[in-house]
């Protein structure tokens, strides 16, 4: 998408495919029926259609390419997306190629990650209405904010088995789903079980190292690594309790 908008349209194949778009537009039904807001969603159209306009680009550079406010550009936007995608389509896949471009973080127990796209945009919140989830939109319209288990379960609707994993992926590198591979649930129990072992060893009662009451989590930490070694899941596990764990 260029910013001069004039200077694009001189070129004559740009120019060309925007007069027949626009021609075409405008003398349907009949000349002069559209009103103002329809002739402006077809200038716009017809500045797609002549690919001086990137439908793709981000909003603030469609509102600085066509000097109006970034909420009108959203709006031609949304109205141009929803006359041009097929009211049967499916946008699944958009949906999920747009997640895995976001980034995710997380307010308490809310999960936000930002939609461009404001079709794509309604179209994540209207699947999320219809399951009895109404996210919150007070802050921006590109973001979407919602309880986790809402947006898991919303993935589980939506994705293929291998977009999940890669989502996850995402979600457990933004620190906002924990890790439950082998890898993190064994560091996390060497974790707890060393700050255990250190913050116990640190002590002192009347002059005397707490040594006696370090070793039990000592003792874990060689069981839980002996039964690993050893393949013996059962040994391994045996004496560990919830809070023996840390979700690193």
């Amino acid at each position: 998408m260029t910013a001069d908008l004039k200077a694009a349209l001189l070129k004559p194949a740009s120019a060309t495919r925007f007069s027949t778009s626009f021609i075409e537009g405008y003398l349907s039904p009949a000349f002069g029926a559209r009103s103002k807001s329809e002739v402006d969603l077809l200038v716009f159209g017809s500045l797609i259609e002549a690919g001086v306009i990137d439908p793709q680009a981000p909003l603030y550079d469609l509102a600085r390419a066509l000097n109006i406010t970034p909420t009108r550009a959203r709006n031609l936007i949304l109205n141009w997306q929803l006359r041009t995608t097929p009211r049967d389509g499916d946008l699944r896949q958009a949906i999920v190629a747009a997640l895995k471009k976001t980034r995710f973080s997380k307010d308490g127990t809310l999960l936000t990650f930002g939609v461009e796209s404001p079709l794509l945009k309604e179209e994540i919140t209207a699947r999320l209405k219809r399951k009895g989830v109404f996210p919150d939109a007070s802050f921006s319209r590109e973001l979407v904010k919602l309880p986790v288990d809402a947006f898991v379960a919303f993935l589980d609707e939506i994705v293929d088995e291998d977009t999940k994993k890669q989502v996850r992926t995402t979600l457990i590198k933004d620190k906002q789903l924990p890790d439950t591979s082998f890898k993190a649930l064994a560091t996390g129990v060497l974790a707890k079980l060393g700050e255990k072992v250190a913050g116990e060893v640190g002590k002192e009662f009347a002059g005397e190292v707490a040594g006696k009451v370090a070793k039990p989590a000592a003792d874990k930490a060689i069981g839980f690594l002996t039964g690993l070694l050893t393949g013996d899941a059962k040994a391994a596990t045996k004496n560990i309790v919830k809070d023996d764990f840390i979700n690193v």
